[in-house]
């Protein structure tokens, strides 16, 4: 990283340059039981998708989220950041700087949030230690999850950004 950033600054674009790193996925070629040792601890389905998103730019003050994050939220936390106009209805992230509450999906419908986390598969949600849930607040966010899915797929059966995207 360091070498890129020198090559960056020789170049003369470092202070126009924002870079991006991210893993979209764990170690496939890790077993579960390297990764635990790795981990220190036992790690379940959830906690087997965390990874990390490192943004760096010259004069950037460093900051940590600690909320939970998903790979869909990157592209409108970069669009905010590098000024970029978009329509956030047509993307299902977030930028991680809003306000906007968490929620990562997983393809079974599981979800996590600020709030807890849900197990699709077990039907099992878990709270958060020391959050306070609203009665219904699983039920709800399923429920939402359920028409993301149904408005994802009705955009590729109906060719949806070809018809507003000018080709």
């Amino acid at each position: 990283m360091e070498l890129l950033l020198e090559e960056l600054e020789e170049d003369g674009v470092a202070d126009r340059t924002l870079v991006v790193l991210s893993s979209d996925h764990y170690p496939y070629g890790l077993t579960r039981e390297q990764i635990e040792e790795l981990e220190g601890h036992e790690v379940d389905d959830i906690e087997l998708y965390r990874n990390s998103l490192v943004m760096y730019a010259p004069g950037m003050e460093p900051m940590t989220v600690d909320e939970p994050v998903a790979s869909m939220d990157i592209i409108p936390t970069l669009s905010n950041l590098l000024g970029l106009e978009f329509d956030s209805r047509l993307l299902m992230g977030r930028d991680v700087f809003s306000d906007a509450e968490p929620l990562v999906i997983f393809s079974d419908r599981s979800f996590l949030t600020d709030k807890g986390r849900y197990d699709a598969v077990a039907q099992e949600f878990t709270p958060a230690e020391g959050v306070e849930v609203p009665e219904g607040y699983r039920q709800a966010i399923s429920d939402e999850i359920d028409r993301r899915f149904y408005y994802s797929a009705m955009i590729l059966d109906r060719d949806y950004y070809g018809v507003v995207v000018d080709r």
